[in-house]
């Protein structure tokens, strides 16, 4: 086992410390240049979206979308991903993983854009897509597409395995043994994947979703508006520390930045390529719809509820003294405690389940869809159920460091290959976001008609939208 985790952190080392930290800065930064800015100056239109556009068709809603791309990113990251990020990091990570989310979201608009323009019809006459098909389709790379599709699948049954460790672990608090913990969640889990209904997952996510993350706010707000004196020497510090860690967290800033693009990429997977393939599912009258709602899916996982988590425990001088002596989600339930007693305890337990276990079927959603890209029958799909349920079960009893270290590790390869494919493809994005702004300045509620625009016109891949 040691051998296993000096590779996973060597390797972890080398793409977090280096080549995933300047590709993703790099073309974020071009991203939100050539797209003028459009994950700020239309976040406020994004919302708009999300509440008010419920349009019929053959995919999913769009908030059906949202909500899937949102159990996948709201889960352990927020909690134990930003718990690790500070005690690791120090409170600066906080500031450069919401740095990361605001640049990433230019990437979250791109990656989703792609899989809507480029989508297809599987078997059961469902829309799929994301970047395991639009490499087949567009780039003509069936290996790549193969290769990406088993980074995906691998990338989040490793997430399964976390999320199902972080209840396991969450749960030793009241004496529930690990492998109780491990055998009920395994048959919740075979019971909900191989339900006859495979639209059980997304009914899924749509109610635990909102049933999850507003009464968190709610407790979050409540920590921040009763500690409000505090407020500003945790802003200050959070600053201060981006660029200027204290020894007690390493001291190199070096560590700061990776640690926050590490913890920020797990939590909200902004350029990822995951999310894409909830984006793909939905019916819209225009690709940059589906672009717009996932960029604020992203916002809300990191700027809303990973803010309200850092806070939680940044506004805890009790937490942030013992912060060496516990470790991820012990650590925050010891800092909830602090703020609201041991029914503090009690309530964050509860939204971890929630959390985590929302995740399990957002991630299994993609790990489908990345199955089907390789092999679309219902044999693919039952060994990937049964492998879900085996690292649900594993990740359970696993070991913390590892079982989080292999998941940044597959995530790191799987971001890279997305990021790179995104770049090839950034002209078409380009194109279509020119004109769905082009359609809002007069007024009109854009709708992409692929005859009517000479980018598109004899694009036989973009065949969903003739």
């Amino acid at each position: 086992m040691e051998i296993i985790n000096l590779i996973i952190n060597s390797v972890n080392g080398i793409m977090y410390g280096y080549v995933l930290l300047i590709v993703f800065v790099l073309v974020s930064l071009l991203f939100t240049f050539r797209l003028r800015g459009i994950q700020v100056s239309h976040s406020i239109h994004a919302l708009k979206l999300l509440l008010t556009t419920h349009e019929k068709g053959d995919g999913v809603s769009g908030f059906a979308s949202f909500c899937i791309s949102t159990a996948s990113r709201v889960g352990t990251g927020n909690i134990t991903g930003v718990m690790g990020a500070i005690a690791t990091g120090g409170p600066g990570a906080l500031f450069w993983m919401w740095l990361m989310a605001i640049l990433g979201g230019s990437l979250a608009f791109t990656e989703s854009t792609l899989a809507q323009l480029y989508k297809e019809k599987d078997v059961s006459g469902k829309f799929v897509g994301g970047a395991s098909y639009f490499i087949r389709s567009k780039l003509k790379s069936p290996m790549l597409a193969l290769v990406f599709a088993m980074m995906m699948i691998l990338t989040y049954t490793a997430f399964n395995g976390i999320q199902a460790n972080t209840i396991s672990n969450a749960l030793t608090k009241y004496n529930i043994s690990i492998y109780i913990t491990a055998i009920i969640l395994s048959v919740i889990t075979g019971l909900i994947l191989l339900s006859p209904k495979r639209d059980a997952i997304t009914h899924a996510c749509v109610f635990i979703v909102p049933a999850m993350a507003i009464p968190y706010i709610l407790i979050g707000l409540y920590v921040f508006f009763t500690n409000l004196q505090l407020v500003p020497e945790v802003f200050r510090t959070i600053f201060v520390e981006a660029f200027k860690p204290s020894a007690l967290f390493g001291g190199s800033i070096g560590a700061t930045i990776s640690i926050g693009l590490q913890r920020g990429l797990f939590s909200n997977e902004a350029g990822m390529g995951g999310a894409p393939h909830a984006a793909a599912a939905a019916h819209t009258s225009h690709p940059c719809k589906q672009g717009l709602i996932q960029m604020f899916s992203v916002f809300t996982d990191t700027l809303l509820i990973c803010s309200i988590s850092g806070f939680i425990l940044l506004l805890s001088p009790e937490a942030m003294g013992a912060i060496k002596d516990f470790a991820g989600i012990n650590l925050f339930q010891f800092a909830i405690e602090s703020h609201l007693g041991s029914i503090g305890s009690y309530f964050i337990t509860i939204c971890i389940l929630f959390f985590s276990y929302s995740s399990i079927l957002g991630n299994f959603f993609y790990i489908k869809v990345g199955t089907s890209a390789i092999r679309d029958n219902k044999l693919a799909y039952f060994v990937v159920v049964l492998m879900t349920i085996a690292i649900v079960f594993a990740g359970s009893l696993a070991e913390f460091k590892t079982i989080w270290g292999a998941g940044d590790m597959f995530m790191s390869f799987m971001a890279l290959i997305n990021i790179i494919v995104m770049l090839i493809l950034s002209s078409p994005v380009h194109s279509l976001t020119r004109n769905y702004v082009e359609q809002l300045k007069v007024h009109k509620d854009p709708v992409f008609i692929k005859k009517d625009d000479t980018h598109f016109c004899n694009d036989d891949s973009v065949s969903q939208w003739d």
